[in-house]
């Protein structure tokens, strides 16, 4: 009896969530008609509990008949039993919660956080291996997802340390409080002494806040100093971090600083059906081309995406085509973006007008004399003023990388020795550049 129940569930969920949630569950007994479930992780317990009780519940219905129940418990296993993966069975330490659904397996890995993705999770097999590791990128692109697979990872599989997840807010208002109920020593104590692996997400909430910064950097440097690992969220880069403590931003860069840009559209895709995945759903090829083409980079909202569409399968009972789609996320579609023209073309479109020398003379082979300077005077404004590299200006020069670094010497040389004709030229150009970037 109990092998039916476990099959019957096991035919009600996809094969990668029964191995990620079902494996430490069990029928533990059937009394009469309630059957008593029992799994060795809390944290996969309420997970069960709030994903599957529909699945659980149909289960011993189909097997047990109409008036069957079921209760899940939670079972620390013995230790002297032999288990081939005992350390995921073990109650783990974990001083704050995690979400449980943040894992590596359910983390979409493609060109744009590669790099992160990986960092990460050697930080979580071997902690204090890169510290501090710091994790930036825009909002929605999976900062907060990282960060807690890390914790995940390490209270899995090392249960001896002390993991705590914080948002910045969190340790800011924790401080206050601490310092109004005169219990600063307490707070440090906390933070200080009783953690192993920090994780600290928004980290620029603390921009300005001078004194939480001093309280920080000083949490930092004694974790830091004990080969604690810390691990820190950021929407922007450690030096974008403006109105924070020179010497904390510092202590940020020390360790390994790592990225996450937007996905692309084949790895929107990959997420959407990682999403439809994990909500046990399934949508038309053609819908899920349309989600990842046309709904923004920040996944947060693809996420709403593909929910909104789930939700009106579920509720109509239709299947979700195309058409039905378009109109379902009308609210979902980034709009049209005009074009952006782009710098340096328009760098070259005023040089070939204030120096009244056609556009195609300046980006052709010509060695006349105007448009030689004409050349050279675009391509040191470009690299001079609109910080453009020397690959780039090279590209819409139809010049090589020593040619435009011989330009922009030369211009700079000629500047020195007093060429008011040269210099005139430029004033012009870059004022009328000014002009139309504060007027556009």
């Amino acid at each position: 009896m109990k092998e039916r129940i476990l099959q019957e569930i096991k035919t009600r969920v996809n094969r990668k969530s029964w191995e990620l949630w079902f494996n430490s569950f069990e029928v533990k007994t059937i009394e009469g008609n309630k059957v008593i479930f029992s799994v060795g992780n809390l944290f996969i317990k309420e997970w069960l509990e709030k994903k599957y009780r529909s699945v659980l519940s149909r289960a011993v219905k189909t097997v047990l008949g109409h008036d069957a129940t079921y209760e899940l418990t939670y079972e620390s296993f013995d230790s002297h039993t032999s288990y081939s993966e005992p350390l995921v069975r073990k109650k783990a330490v974990l001083l704050t919660p995690l979400n449980p659904a943040y894992t590596f397996e359910n983390f979409v890995v493609g060109p744009g956080n590669s790099f992160a993705y990986h960092a990460s999770l050697e930080v979580a097999k071997h902690p204090g291996k890169y510290n501090p590791l710091f994790i930036y990128g825009g909002v929605g692109l999976g900062k907060t997802h990282l960060l807690q697979s890390i914790g995940n990872y390490i209270v899995q599989r090392e249960p001896d340390l002390r993991v705590m997840y914080i948002t910045s807010e969190k340790f800011l208002n924790d401080l206050v409080d601490s310092m109004k109920e005169g219990k600063l020593a307490e707070f440090r104590e906390k933070y200080r002494k009783k953690v192993d692996v920090l994780l600290i997400d928004d980290i620029q909430f603390l921009i300005g806040k001078t004194g939480v910064q001093t309280e920080l950097f000083h949490t930092f440097n004694e974790l830091h100093d004990s080969g604690k690992q810390i691990v820190i969220c950021s929407d922007r880069e450690p030096h974008m971090l403006k109105e924070f403590q020179d010497r904390l931003i510092s202590r940020f860069q020390m360790g390994l600083v790592a990225k996450l840009e937007p996905p692309d559209k084949e790895t929107r895709k990959s997420i959407a059906r990682k999403m439809l995945e994990v909500e046990e759903g399934e949508l038309p090829e053609e819908v899920l081309d349309f989600v990842a083409e046309n709904v923004d980079d920040n996944l947060r909202r693809l996420k709403g995406a593909i929910i909104k569409l789930l939700v009106y399968k579920e509720t109509t009972g239709r299947e979700v085509d195309l058409k039905e789609a378009i109109a379902l996320l009308k609210d979902f579609i980034k709009p049209e973006r005009k074009p952006i023209f782009d710098p340096i073309d328009e760098l070259i479109e005023i040089v070939s007008r204030v120096m009244d020398v056609p556009k195609e003379e300046i980006l052709s082979s010509s060695r006349n004399a105007k448009a030689l300077m004409a050349r050279r005077i675009g391509m040191y404004i470009a690299k001079t003023y609109l910080k453009s590299s020397l690959r780039t200006i090279a590209e819409k020069f139809n010049r090589s990388h020593p040619v435009v670094a011989d330009s922009v010497k030369k211009v700079k040389n000629s500047l020195l020795k007093g060429n008011r004709q040269l210099k005139m030229y430029i004033d012009e150009i870059v004022g009328e550049i000014s002009h139309r970037a504060s007027s556009g």
